[in-house]
């Protein structure tokens, strides 16, 4: 329980940074005057891939293409991606996940410069304390004993295919499928950790389309209330997917979903913020049509209207292939 207690601690100062923003800071979303910086503001920039960029400036190392649609002016993203930038420590700059870890903040936070800043800080701090870099490593490569027993951990975590990254939808985006009645360890630090490898498999799949987002599935066929995650855990789910992961989800669906689940989703909902609301879609019979316009649904397992003949979901095969493969992905 020692990372429930511990992330609850962080999040805790989460909400002290929130409170403290300045609820009148000016957005960047209704300026027409921001011009870039002509300047050229240089910084060392971790690539996510322990590695260090060469310096060079901010505004081109930090407006990576991807295939995201923009919400707003190029160049008022690439100023309000500088700020932010200019505000972390270089410590913080290299530890950061990826290069395009500002534009999402800034577009999560609707181009509000100085909460960005306080939540960017915040997740950097998070992921540095939760060592997700190592965990990753020993996940697909150890070299330790140490990291050997995480690499098991994960694997146990991961046996009955609970959580896992299985192909695409039509725009690239990586799809994770989430079975909480194949729960089968109950063990809420351990659960954690999982969640976050599989958050990061999930991610490394999108990239490989040059895609920030992603899709979660839950299938609740089958689900009980025995099924259910303790209060806290549900709650620490939903805020490092909220707070840590911020623009990494495109849309959230739930299948088979049982009237005692939606007391149960009606009693946590209050937790999720209106935009992560705004993308869960509760899926019958009648949205076949709808899925199979964002689906192929021959790539889909059945909770989505599946109509492949698709592998038997085998953990070992799962962790035999690099982080960016989904299962059943032919390499």
């Amino acid at each position: 329980m020692t990372i429930i207690r511990s992330q609850s601690i962080i999040a805790a100062s989460m909400d002290d940074i929130d409170d403290a923003v300045d609820d009148g800071c000016e957005l960047f979303a209704s300026s027409r005057n921001l011009q870039l910086d002509q300047q050229q503001e240089t910084a060392p920039i971790h690539n996510g891939n322990d590695q260090t960029l060469e310096s060079a400036p901010a505004t081109a190392l930090y407006s990576i293409p991807t295939k995201e649609p923009r919400k707003f002016d190029e160049a008022v993203e690439q100023e309000g991606c500088r700020q932010i930038i200019e505000a972390l420590t270089p410590q913080e700059r290299d530890d950061m996940c990826d290069p395009n870890l500002p534009l999402r903040h800034f577009r999560a936070d609707k181009g509000n410069i100085r909460k960005a800043i306080k939540r960017i800080k915040y997740a950097i701090q998070w992921r540095k304390e939760l060592k997700v870099e190592e965990m990753l490593k020993a996940a697909h490569n150890p070299t330790t004993p140490q990291e050997a027993e995480t690499r098991n951990m994960l694997m146990k975590e991961a046996e009955t295919g609970k959580m896992h990254v299985r192909g695409y939808d039509k725009d690239g985006r990586a799809v994770m499928y989430l079975y909480q009645s194949r729960e089968n360890t109950w063990h809420e630090e351990n659960n954690v950790k999982n969640l976050v490898y599989s958050i990061e498999r999930l991610i490394a799949c999108s990239k490989n389309n040059n895609r920030e987002k992603s899709v979660l599935v839950f299938d609740f066929l089958g689900w009980k209330m025995k099924h259910a995650s303790s209060m806290a855990l549900t709650k620490m789910t939903i805020h490092i997917v909220q707070e840590c992961y911020v623009e990494r989800i495109e849309r959230i669906y739930f299948c088979n979903a049982p009237a005692v689940f939606r007391t149960f989703f009606n009693m946590v909902k209050v937790f999720l913020d209106p935009l992560t609301k705004n993308k869960v879609l509760f899926l019958t019979e009648r949205d076949r049509d709808k899925v199979e316009e964002y689906f192929d649904l021959k790539t889909c397992e059945k909770c989505l209207f599946g109509t492949g003949d698709l592998s038997e979901y085998n953990v070992d095969d799962y962790f035999s292939v690099p982080l960016n493969v989904s299962f059943d992905e032919r390499l």
